[in-house]
């Protein structure tokens, strides 16, 4: 009697046993088949989004990533203008300012002088950029507050004033009509809310070929012409 007691027990234990190797098994499975499906759900997603929308492939992305560096530099300067305003229509605006039915108070026409003084050699963004310069000065609390006394900040320290014009001993009185009418339509298109695209708070810059010490403590914004546009912080 107590022997047939003892083999039942010893079978349930067995069936125990095996049950719970057949879960495990089933388990491991499972889980097995669930990475397995998750990674071809990645792959046939990525399948369809390539036939369904004509996206690149990743190694498409890295190959065209890697070319990149081949771009000539005509190329190169096509991708640094990209984010500026029409270069057209923004010459086709200037064009329509009309100076006669304009006055101008004396914050602009010193405006105006930054404007000739230090970019009247440069494109029209460019100039637009140097306007723009002298604006954010005023918004900000580092320096003064009107045109006139940004542009002529320091100019009794001979070559060590804001803007080099002001101070190098020369005169500051325009002698080029044609590009101090232009100076004053720039002020006059800036003043009406043109802007470059390039000096986005900018309240620095230099020209391309210096590399004063100043500009590693501040983030370039944007480069333009024969000038590189700095702001402190990141907006």
């Amino acid at each position: 009697m107590f022997i047939r007691i003892a083999s039942i027990f010893a079978g349930q234990r067995a069936a125990v046993v095996l049950g719970a190797i057949a879960v495990t098994v089933a388990m491991g499975i499972s889980i097995s088949l669930l990475f397995s499906v998750g990674s071809r759900h990645s792959e046939w997603h990525e399948a369809f989004l390539t036939s369904r929308y004509q996206v690149s492939s990743i190694h498409e992305l890295e190959t065209k990533i890697a070319s990149l560096g081949a771009i000539s530099p005509q190329g190169q300067a096509i991708l640094k203008n990209l984010d500026m305003p029409d270069h057209g229509r923004t010459e086709a605006t200037l064009a329509s300012v009309d100076l006669f039915e304009r006055v101008f108070t004396r914050q602009e026409l010193c405006l105006a002088q930054a404007v000739y003084f230090e970019a009247r050699g440069e494109p029209l963004i460019g100039q637009v950029a140097i306007a723009e310069v002298v604006l954010n000065r005023v918004v900000s609390s580092r320096y003064p507050d009107t045109a006139c006394e940004v542009v002529f900040q320091n100019q009794h320290l001979k070559n060590r004033c804001q803007f080099s014009f002001a101070c190098d001993g020369k005169s500051d009185r325009p002698k080029d009509i044609r590009a101090w009418e232009q100076s004053l339509k720039v002020v006059a298109l800036v003043m009406a809310g043109e802007r470059s695209g390039v000096a986005r708070s900018a309240t620095h810059y230099h020209a391309s070929y210096v590399a004063p010490r100043w500009r590693t403590a501040l983030d370039k914004v944007g480069e333009v012409g024969r000038h590189i546009f700095y702001r402190r912080g990141v907006i």
